[in-house]
């Protein structure tokens, strides 16, 4: 009889036997999530706007880029309503082993504070700043109806005006909101805000006339102005769009503290730090791509790139200036 295969077994047999007696033996299907390289599952990212919208589409761009980088799959998961509370919210309550992100609007990080009494979540205390991923504009579009193309023409219209004149708005204290009140204020006209459920209806209204005026995003109104349905009259920002080259900024007219908004990605606030500054450096290099660039671009919105830190200063130096703001105007959510 040859016993050497039945040796060879019987070794093999008591040499596992003894490595799971062994305390300091790691059987590798028992090792927690945790402890593997990350990310380990696909990634989440929740947009705190509705599919479609602006935040929305420039979310799923980001993931085409962002997904062979980090090598799993980036699902963008819409979360809609309360002004981002709703969004910002289910990421503060999700794990913080980084598959979670928002992708969240300046807005929802330092106008709402001011806005609402009692938020479901602390910008701060709540959240780990990412990066910044991109500066974005809103233009100043009159209805076709409204006649000349500058804020000259549009102010004397508005003053022709007896029954009143009214601009629409994604809602109160949206950015749209609290940047007409600004220029209201600063050109000294007259306006009736008439607030909508989203950006869409807002632009609807002023394209049947209903309003006529608004501030939107470059994504949703360059296409009715390509048509002639609409006119831009100014843009917030510190250049010009390229799709626009003859559209002045505001800051061209003389009218100050227009300022753009900001997207930003931020986690639960007890994520590691590690797991922070490898999205920090992953993120970064997919919206610094060139084809990832030039897309943003072409929307509106101008890649725009910090450390964690930086993000962090950004927030806490933007949310006095919009309280001022949402205070000067007496603005009141919904």
């Amino acid at each position: 009889m040859n016993r050497r295969p039945f040796l060879t077994v019987l070794s093999i047999t008591t040499a596992c036997q003894c490595a799971r007696a062994d305390p300091t033996f790691i059987d590798v299907r028992t090792v927690s999530n945790s402890a593997r390289a990350f990310p380990w599952k696909p990634v989440r990212v929740i947009v705190p706007s509705a599919a479609g919208s602006p935040p929305d589409t420039i979310a799923r761009e980001i993931a085409v880029v962002l997904a062979p980088l980090i090598g799993q799959p980036v699902i963008i998961v819409n979360r809609p309503g309360a002004g981002g509370a709703i969004g910002l919210q289910a990421t503060a309550n999700s794990d913080a082993d980084g598959h979670t992100l928002v992708l969240a609007t300046h807005a929802a990080l330092t106008i709402n504070p001011s806005l609402y009494e009692k938020l479901p979540y602390d910008p701060v205390k709540d959240f780990a700043p990412v990066t910044l991923a991109a500066i974005g504009r809103l233009l100043l579009v009159t209805s076709p109806e409204v006649p000349g193309r500058d804020i000259s023409a549009l102010v004397a219209f508005s003053r022709k005006q007896a029954g009143g004149f009214f601009y629409s708005s994604a809602g109160n204290g949206t950015p749209p909101h609290i940047l007409a009140d600004l220029f209201a204020h600063q050109t000294g006209i007259q306006v009736t805000h008439v607030p909508y459920a989203g950006g869409i209806a807002s632009l609807a209204a002023v394209l049947t006339d209903e309003t006529s005026f608004t501030f939107e995003a470059p994504l949703l109104a360059l296409p009715h102005i390509r048509t002639g349905k609409l006119k831009a009259i100014a843009t917030t920002g510190d250049r010009r769009l390229p799709a626009l080259p003859d559209t002045p900024t505001f800051d061209e007219l003389g009218i100050n503290g227009m300022d753009a908004g900001w997207l930003a990605f931020l986690l639960p606030f007890a994520t590691p730090r590690e797991i922070v500054m490898r999205l920090n450096r992953d993120l970064i290099r997919a919206l610094t791509s060139p084809t990832l660039t030039e897309k943003l671009l072409a929307q509106g919105m101008q890649v725009t790139t910090c450390s964690p830190e930086a993000l962090a200063r950004r927030i806490a130096d933007d949310t006095p200036r919009w309280r001022e703001a949402v205070r000067r105007a007496g603005i009141k959510p919904s």
